[in-house]
């Protein structure tokens, strides 16, 4: 197997066959789940529970475009290291992301505009930019934003894990 620096490896298959999963397989699955909107918390399956709030009570907890934020610039951050690594360059790196809500003009609804800040110690700002570009077209969290990702929402029954209650 090829060396693939900064990425989950896959892991052995489960159960009782010696074949390997196949290509299409997932690697890793997240699953959290959210109560309460932007007013409740987010729960990760590990057991780490965080606040939410509205953009409006940062102090309270974290907001959907700081999580994008968080995601992205940790998805990023580690492509950009696996490009570096595959260019032979050992340097330090930053992705730093903002990430703006604004108002749609028919003002039905909101949408966020992410910007993602890269630099890369050591290079020139072409090598840079050249860097910086292939890791967002690797990067998954990037190609979901440029819509190539494949999002599904379904209905599920609603179930209230400990009788949550929004405070």
């Amino acid at each position: 197997m090829t060396e693939n620096p900064g990425y989950a490896q896959p892991q052995a298959p489960s159960g009782d066959s010696d074949e390997p999963k196949s290509p299409s397989a997932p690697i890793y699955t997240a699953k959290v789940e959210n109560l309460g909107g932007t007013s409740g918390e987010v729960r990760v399956d590990d057991g780490q529970t965080l606040p939410t709030a509205p953009t409006s009570n940062v102090d309270q907890g974290n907001n959907p475009e700081q999580f994008l934020a968080m995601a992205w610039s940790t998805c990023l951050g580690e492509t950009l290291k696996v490009v570096l690594a595959v260019n032979e360059l050992d340097v330090l790196s930053r992705v730093r992301v903002e990430v703006e809500l604004h108002q749609e003009p028919s003002g039905n609804g909101f949408y966020f505009a992410p910007h993602a800040f890269i630099s890369i110690d050591g290079v020139s700002e072409a090598d840079a930019e050249k860097y910086a570009a292939r890791a967002h077209a690797r990067c998954p969290i990037s190609k979901l934003l440029m819509g190539k990702g494949t999002p599904i929402v379904d209905v599920e029954q609603y179930k209230n894990p400990d009788n949550f209650q929004l405070s």
